[in-house]
């Protein structure tokens, strides 16, 4: 299991709904910051991934994309981790939204590009 993972549904749905939305093709981004009061806390980002059904009906498919987020994730967070702010989580969910199997390649690509947006834009 990935330590960087939201577990929460709580928190999950607080992101879902609160969130600010990102789209690069084939990946949907949702990214909410959240400001601390405890000193004692570092920055600390939070992942989720989503792969539904509909589009993939075989969850061995699901499980590789879900691994390929996470696997691009943890190679290019030390972008974000540059940006942030001490006090702040950050917690992004990635959801898949295309019918076919990628390729890592793509996936990272839209991973760095969603990570420039958020830079850009949020930071």
């Amino acid at each position: 299991m990935i330590e960087n993972a939201i577990q929460k549904r709580k928190i999950f749905e607080e992101v879902i709904k609160n969130g600010k939305y990102l789209f690069v093709y084939p990946i949907l981004s949702v990214f909410l910051s959240k400001k601390t009061n405890n000193e004692n806390h570092l920055s600390i980002n939070l992942i989720g991934t989503l792969v539904k059904k509909k589009f993939l009906k075989k969850s061995v498919h699901r499980n590789r994309i879900k691994r390929l987020l996470k696997a691009s994730f943890l190679l290019n967070k030390s972008m974000i981790e540059k940006y942030v702010i001490n006090k702040n989580y950050y917690y992004i969910i990635f959801i898949y939204k295309a019918f076919y199997l990628p390729e890592f390649i793509n996936i990272n690509e839209s991973v760095i590009k969603i990570f420039n947006k958020i830079i850009k834009n949020y930071c």
